[in-house]
């Protein structure tokens, strides 16, 4: 599997960053979009023809996940994009609104939308929604119609072993224990959201990427503490990549 990182938080010079995330799979599926349209800048200087692109798949309905998907459609053209019913449901940080930055009918205009609930297969992907969690490890900060946002609309990704996360809100570890009930997972990468984390959190999830042997590719909110603890103690397993790196797994 080839992935190209378009967006991240951190990139490599020359290229340009942005809190958000986004993945460019086989050249062919586009996992999150950014906030903006740095990851189209991104794909231009990594000379990537959008225009073979076919699907887009969003994580969920935060603006630095759905941000740039009208840039990447202007792009791409009439694809496909998968998204969950609940991600179109306005969010907010606090008081402030954490959608995207666009009436979502432009989208539908020039796409062609799946509206998804629940588990589903798309093509060789696992879109992995039905995942259990605890409300207590999800920041209180996001809400929903005034209530906390528990990221019911929230999408994993799966495929020949690898686990894409996009913010794995609803927490990394409760995502690993669902997916490998069915799956063999031999690779995680993408945001884990534990910029704010309690570190003995932290110390737990490294013991599980350490009993599952995995290698792990930290993304995005995963942030900078929990990212020099997995390096430390995950040595060559972690893998420390940014905006403008492209892998093979």
């Amino acid at each position: 599997m080839k992935i190209s990182i378009l967006c991240d938080d951190v990139a490599k010079s020359g290229f340009l960053s942005e809190h958000g995330l986004s993945l460019l799979i086989d050249d062919a599926v586009v996992f999150d979009t950014g906030s903006s349209d740095v990851a189209i800048k991104n794909a231009e200087k990594l000379r990537v023809n959008l225009g073979h692109v076919k699907k887009i798949i969003i994580s969920h309905g935060h603006y630095d996940h759905m941000g740039g998907l009208l840039h990447f459609l202007k792009n791409t053209g009439q694809v496909d994009v998968y998204i969950h019913q609940k991600a179109l449901i306005p969010k907010y940080s606090g008081s402030r609104f954490a959608g995207p930055p666009y009436n979502w009918e432009d989208v539908e205009k020039i796409s062609n939308v799946h509206l998804l609930n629940g588990d589903t297969k798309v093509d060789d992907f696992d879109l992995i929604n039905e995942i259990k969690t605890d409300p207590a490890i999800i920041d209180k900060h996001f809400n929903v119609n005034g209530v906390q946002d528990t990221f019911e609309d929230e999408i994993n990704l799966f495929k020949d072993g690898v686990l894409i996360t996009g913010c794995a809100h609803r927490g990394i570890e409760y995502i690993l224990e669902e997916v490998r009930k069915t799956h063999t997972v031999h690779t995680v990468i993408g945001g884990f959201h534990l910029k704010d984390a309690a570190f003995y959190r932290i110390e737990m999830i490294t013991k599980k990427f350490q009993e599952y042997k995995l290698k792990v590719v930290p993304l995005h909110c995963t942030g900078e503490l929990a990212i020099e603890f997995f390096k430390k103690k995950l040595k060559e397993k972690c893998i420390l990549k940014k905006a403008g790196d492209t892998m093979f797994i």
